[in-house]
């Protein structure tokens, strides 16, 4: 621990398990990386409008065959006035996906490679006694190679995708509205109990993998300190210890692993159930209101696809 870091903890202005708040991830990056991640950010948005206009634009397409089923001139004409918007989306959907992986990605790659510089420089900075009990060898190597690739994924794909995600679901329900206002309403009261249920999922997973990366790294712990020490293992006649002491980390991490299968599996089959339970209703309805003329066939579809895709 640094000079400076000692007198921030007497003084009470932080602590070591405060959390990086979100802007802080991003600042490792320069003028040239803030660009990038402005046109990944634009291409993010693009893909994610592209999903829910391409539901649209189906639910046109069904109008035109449902309306115009004894006419064929008629329906032929009513899918030319469709088709040139599908080719104007396929065409802008292609530099969208490049712009959003490409600059996101490459954007992630330069600031993770200042934050492993960073990382590297405050481990060097450390008092010698810090070797001894906090910086281990494996703690380092899981930091500044596993931890950090964490972050790069979280700067690259999954922002880039979480813009995206936000996207496709705001412009999913304004097209749900626009098509058919009825199943949108009940489309978005039935989709937070599909989405709690994913968040729950997520967040136990999420835990489960934090406590697995714990165990996995006091085992490498445990066999680099038996392994570096070995004659001193041999010495004090210490190799049932070590070995006591490694499988009792391998059994918590099978531990963690069955409750990851039992979580995974139990949430997937609840997830799935309750997503086909709200599809049930929503087509009901949906049936109901075609029935009814307040709206057509093309219209609903577009409207619960829009929706439930958007929200997942």
């Amino acid at each position: 621990m640094s000079y400076e870091e000692k007198n921030q903890e007497e003084n009470g202005s932080t602590t070591r398990d405060d959390a990086l708040p979100f802007h802080k991830l991003l600042s490792y990056g320069d003028s040239l990386d803030w660009v990038l991640m402005g046109l990944g950010t634009f291409g993010s948005l693009l893909h994610g409008m592209a999903q829910p206009i391409g539901y649209l634009l189906l639910g046109k397409a069904l109008n035109a065959f449902g309306n115009n089923i004894t006419d064929l001139d008629a329906m032929v004409h009513a899918l030319y006035q469709v088709v040139p918007f599908v080719w104007y989306m396929s065409i802008a959907t292609l530099p969208a996906g490049i712009l959003e992986i490409g600059c996101w990605m490459y954007a992630s790659e330069r600031q993770t490679a200042r934050l492993r510089l960073a990382f590297l420089q405050s481990v060097l900075c450390q008092e010698i006694g810090a070797f001894d009990t906090d910086l281990t060898t494996p703690k380092i190597i899981t930091g500044i190679s596993g931890h950090l690739s964490i972050i790069q994924d979280a700067i690259g794909e999954k922002l880039g995708h979480f813009i995206s995600s936000v996207t496709t679901f705001i412009c999913g329900v304004v097209i749900a509205i626009i098509s058919c206002w009825e199943v949108s309403l009940l489309t978005l009261l039935v989709a937070p109990l599909v989405l709690a249920i994913g968040a729950s999922y997520n967040k136990r997973m999420t835990v489960i993998s934090s406590l697995k990366m714990d165990c996995q790294s006091q085992a490498t712990s445990l066999v680099e300190q038996s392994i570096s020490q070995i004659r001193t293992v041999y010495a004090f006649v210490g190799e049932r210890g070590s070995m006591k002491a490694f499988e009792e980390q391998c059994e918590k991490q099978a531990v963690m692993c069955k409750q990851e299968a039992l979580v995974k599996g139990v949430g997937i089959g609840m997830f799935q159930t309750a997503t086909f339970c709200c599809w049930s209703l929503i087509v009901w309805i949906g049936a109901v209101v075609v029935t009814a003329g307040k709206a057509s066939g093309g219209d609903v579809i577009a409207a619960v696809v829009s929706v439930l895709f958007g929200t997942m």
